[in-house]
């Protein structure tokens, strides 16, 4: 018969040797600054998916579950490479993400730290990984993985409109965002976290649209927008109490010239 002190005590040896979790975070790499992560591969311009869970809520229909493992890729290719920080502006793990952000606002923080903000083929390539998913972490909504399940709350335009404390107090009033990286399932295979809910961001919209400004990713109350939920109805001025923005940069070295090789190459042109 076996000691039981001494059986525990295998038990625990063991336990310390097992391998720790794998992080959803793969780690800096020499071609980004520390606080960024390296994006790298091939983004087609349109992707399909099978939905196998239309939800209808009023006039709209949403999927919350896609056919895993099938997607066609159509449309022209670009290879990409760049630097994105891993969090939403300020881009700090556990500040609270901007809001009531522009995209000309955004234009100009990222600029003055010498960054631009993320194109929006980039932004998706970071979203969907190399499977390819229409989710930030999968096939399936989960409500819980990220910041995206919370009720929506009736808005007072006319005081988010206002300006000063009124605006101040409406933003606050409707703020059910969380403080970047508290959602620890809720990153890409890149290690770009929030992606998915917590507030909207501003990309650089790929040629074709109306404006030069879009917005990706959905905000704390829509857990159904996955990676190519472009939301491109807003002029380059809009502001609204869950926009926000995330900063890209071009990689140096290795990682930048191979992207030139590409097909196409590089960074994506936006709409001039």
């Amino acid at each position: 018969m076996i000691d039981p002190l001494l059986g525990l005590g295998a038990l625990a040896l063991a336990m310390l040797s097992l391998p720790a979790a794998p992080s959803l975070d793969p780690g800096p790499s020499p071609a980004c600054p520390p606080d960024m992560r390296l994006v790298t591969g091939t983004h087609h311009d349109e992707v399909q998916h099978v939905c196998v869970e239309p939800v209808k809520s009023g006039k709209a229909t949403h999927c919350f579950a896609y056919w895993e493992g099938i997607t066609a890729e159509e449309g022209p290719t670009t290879e990409i490479a760049v630097c994105m920080d891993q969090f939403e502006a300020p881009n700090q793990r556990g500040a609270k993400p901007l809001v009531m952000q522009s995209f000309e606002m955004a234009t100009a923080w990222c600029a003055a730290r010498g960054k631009r903000v993320c194109a929006e083929q980039e932004w998706e390539l970071a979203c969907e990984g190399p499977e390819r998913r229409p989710l930030v972490y999968g096939w399936r909504v989960d409500r819980a993985v990220c910041n995206s399940g919370k009720a929506w709350r009736p808005v007072d335009e006319r005081k988010l409109g206002a300006s000063g404390e009124i605006a101040r107090r409406e933003v606050e009033r409707l703020w059910q965002g969380a403080p970047s990286g508290s959602y620890a399932g809720c990153a890409s295979s890149f290690g770009i976290f929030d992606m998915m809910g917590n507030v909207e961001e501003w990309v650089a919209s790929r040629r074709g649209r109306r404006w030069p400004g879009a917005l990706m990713g959905g905000f704390w109350a829509k857990p159904w927008t996955g990676c190519r939920g472009t939301n491109d109805a807003h002029d380059p001025k809009f502001v609204f109490y869950e926009t926000g923005f995330r900063c890209c940069a071009d990689p140096r070295g290795a990682a930048a010239r191979g992207a030139n090789d590409g097909e196409q190459g590089g960074r994506p042109a936006a709409q001039p």
